[in-house]
């Protein structure tokens, strides 16, 4: 947090791609927070850098809203600077088209990456998904993923895949997953990623797919 902007991106980017447990990025953070206060000696504003941290984890779905409720609860009210970090990021998360704000609060995803807000990126990732289903080719699926440039996003293709697997029974989708893999071109982190996501939400597919995932 004593660096600039660009490495706070780089950090965030990081934080996203790689496939921990949501419970180890929790206790991460609150590790951050309780060292806040040491921290502020060298870094004034380290009450505002973790909240953007935290609300940046948020939306790069590192971590689930209701995780902001479970760093909370380790201080149970005690530690004044860990609520205001709280207090902060659920402000930032609630504000007037918070996701693309939050994801520019270091300034933008580079020079090497598509300046495109994460929604734009999904509905890429479900048009893509949808052609690739209806009878396209996985070549050119590949290219399409590929030209996303963004590899540490690519568990949203998984995670967007498999649900296309339950609710359609897609063998094809499979063969899609399948030749990322081995291609390379998705990263077994991602996939793990991936697939961790899913599992996440695995009730509330069940309520419609109860008989696909039973099977």
């Amino acid at each position: 947090m004593d660096r600039k902007n660009r490495e706070k991106e780089m950090a965030s980017v990081l934080l996203s791609s790689l496939c921990f447990p949501a419970e180890d990025i929790v206790s991460g953070f609150s590790m951050l927070i309780e060292a806040a206060e040491d921290t502020a000696l060298d870094n004034p504003v380290v009450v505002e850098d973790l909240a953007l941290f935290l609300a940046r984890a948020v939306v790069d779905e590192a971590l689930a809203p209701q995780h902001l409720d479970e760093v909370e609860t380790r201080f149970m009210g005690s530690d004044p600077i860990g609520t205001k970090v709280l207090q902060m990021a659920r402000s930032l998360l609630k504000a007037r088209l918070s996701g693309e704000r939050i994801l520019r609060c270091w300034g933008g995803w580079g020079n090497n990456s598509p300046r495109w807000a994460v929604e734009d990126v999904k509905d890429k990732i479900t048009r893509l998904l949808e052609e690739y289903e209806s009878g396209g080719g996985a070549r050119e699926a590949r290219r399409c993923i590929k030209e996303l440039g963004m590899p540490f996003f690519h568990h949203e293709v998984v995670k967007k895949a498999l649900i296309i697997v339950i609710e359609k029974r897609s063998e094809r989708m499979w063969v899609l997953l399948r030749e990322c893999l081995e291609s390379c071109l998705i990263t077994p982190n991602q996939m793990i990623k991936g697939f961790g996501r899913v599992g996440e939400c695995i009730d509330d597919l069940a309520l419609d797919n109860m008989s696909d995932l039973s099977t």
